[in-house]
């Protein structure tokens, strides 16, 4: 099978990739901008001027749309990114896919376009709304050329390594920390899934897309949600350390989610699959990697 993935390079792209090689026979493709480094076994095709020709000589089966930029700001200086990134290059991918066979569209949101958790769509951030607006630019191309879509909706991934600190990052990196960190007051309810489970998934859904009905919605997650203050607790506990926090430094955010929780039963149900890395044991294994980059 013919596998294109955008957003390689990324978090979850660099993970997703390692487990596709090590674990299937697909042919793997991806999509990136300048120069980047991936396994030789991966065929780079770079998101410029020959992009249709490459992507028609690929003729992928699958595409798995991982590529965003994310952020929570929505000052005017972040508008054009934003727009770039999760807008004008998802549709040029899906015009320029219009002369090949695919098959199926695997398309990456986000839990901040659900802000009540009810899912109703109703996106918390700017950023949350470009995706949600790609998502027209995605029916329109499926019913255009009549490939299957689904959208993968992950909440909070955690583990690993990203270039991009996280929230789990900032909590580890407050233990036995001589200055305090300033944070919101912690209240926040979050489903945290571990990388390894994400990237998992990934493979799960690729083999069982067949059983997925077309414009469908994946709740990756969990199924549980911890406060930030919770997980900071479990975390000093786990390390013997003490956490330095000012909690309650930084106001809210507009419009900031204080619960997010997947409703993991279709996945369940649909393609068999649940996560298996328990918060705690997730924890322990971001411990060991906090100890070994510190």
């Amino acid at each position: 099978m013919n596998l294109i993935i955008t957003g390689a390079t990324g978090y979850v792209g660099r993970n997703l990739i390692s487990l596709f090689l090590k674990s299937t026979n697909h042919k793997l493709f991806a999509i990136v901008r300048g120069n980047a480094k991936l396994p030789k076994e991966v065929e780079v095709i770079n998101d410029d001027a020959d992009l249709e020709v490459n992507l028609i000589s690929a003729n992928p089966d699958i595409v798995i749309h991982l590529a965003s930029y994310v952020t929570s700001k929505a000052e005017l200086e972040e508008f054009d990114k934003l727009v770039d990134a999760n807008i004008i290059f998802g549709n040029r991918l899906l015009y320029a896919l219009k002369n090949t066979s695919i098959k199926h569209f695997i398309n990456v949101g986000t839990f901040a376009e659900y802000h009540f958790n009810d899912g109703d769509l109703n996106p918390t951030y700017l950023y949350a709304a470009t995706k949600t607006a790609f998502k027209s630019v995605l029916k329109y191309y499926s019913e255009l050329k009549g490939f299957k879509y689904v959208h993968v909706v992950p909440y909070s991934i955690y583990g690993g390594v990203d270039r991009q600190k996280k929230i789990m990052d900032i909590l580890f990196e407050s233990l036995d920390a001589e200055k305090p960190t300033d944070t919101s007051q912690g209240i926040q309810n979050l489903d945290f899934i571990h990388i390894n489970d994400v990237v998992e998934f990934f493979l799960r859904l690729v083999d069982k897309i067949s059983d997925v009905k077309n414009n469908d919605v994946l709740y990756l997650g969990t199924g549980k949600t911890y406060t930030l203050r919770e997980v900071s607790t479990l975390i000093e506990k786990l390390t013997n350390k003490k956490m330095n926090i000012n909690w309650g430094a930084h106001p809210p955010r507009e419009r900031d989610t204080f619960y997010a929780c997947a409703p993991i039963g279709k996945i369940q149900n649909v393609l068999g699959w649940k996560p298996n890395i328990s918060l705690l044991e997730g924890l322990k294994l971001k411990f060991a990697e906090y100890k070994d980059i510190s």
